[in-house]
């Protein structure tokens, strides 16, 4: 170690910018080492008059993508106040562990505001029938939580599937 700063300070001591750039390598290989760790608790999140999401432990990696979800569905001023209720199967390679490699994503729109909850799967299977929408209103958001759910999958290389 003694050779090699032998070596370095007289070059860093004669020029400014090799003494910028060491210092920028430094940061670099500092910051490079940290890794986002999973949560060990659950995660609530409030935006309020937008949405809300509940990510059980361990899921806290899936929040970029949930809150880029959200972003992209819609609702319009007048929407039905409880809407229909989607279930999807994630694979995310990002998530993907040995414990957990896939999660649910429940989706729903209750009292005008749209509700995310994510967890892993339960040990019971879930029913995979969901009701018809009951009005042209419910439909326009059945449609449109669709859409955005599978554009926002594409985007971020995320596969699903729909249970419910």
């Amino acid at each position: 170690m003694r050779e090699i700063m032998g070596f370095i300070w007289p070059l860093m001591a004669a020029s400014a910018e090799a003494m910028m750039w060491f210092g920028i390598i430094l940061v670099l290989v500092i910051i490079g080492r940290g890794k986002i760790l999973p949560s060990e608790k659950p995660i609530f999140i409030d935006r309020t008059g937008q949405y809300k999401i509940k990510l059980a432990p361990g899921l806290n990696l899936v929040q970029p993508f949930i809150e880029f979800l959200a972003r992209q569905i819609v609702l319009h001023e007048g929407t039905v106040r409880n809407g229909p209720e989607f279930i999807f199967k994630v694979r995310d390679k990002n998530i993907a562990s040995r414990k957990m490699s896939f999660y649910l994503l429940g989706i729903s729109v209750q009292n005008g505001y749209l509700y995310f909850e994510a967890g892993p799967a339960p040990a019971e299977p879930v029913p995979s029938r969901t009701p018809p929408p009951e009005s042209v209103s419910q439909l326009d958001v059945f449609n449109n939580v669709e859409s955005a759910i599978h554009r926002a999958a594409k985007l971020w290389s995320v596969e699903l599937h729909r249970i419910k």
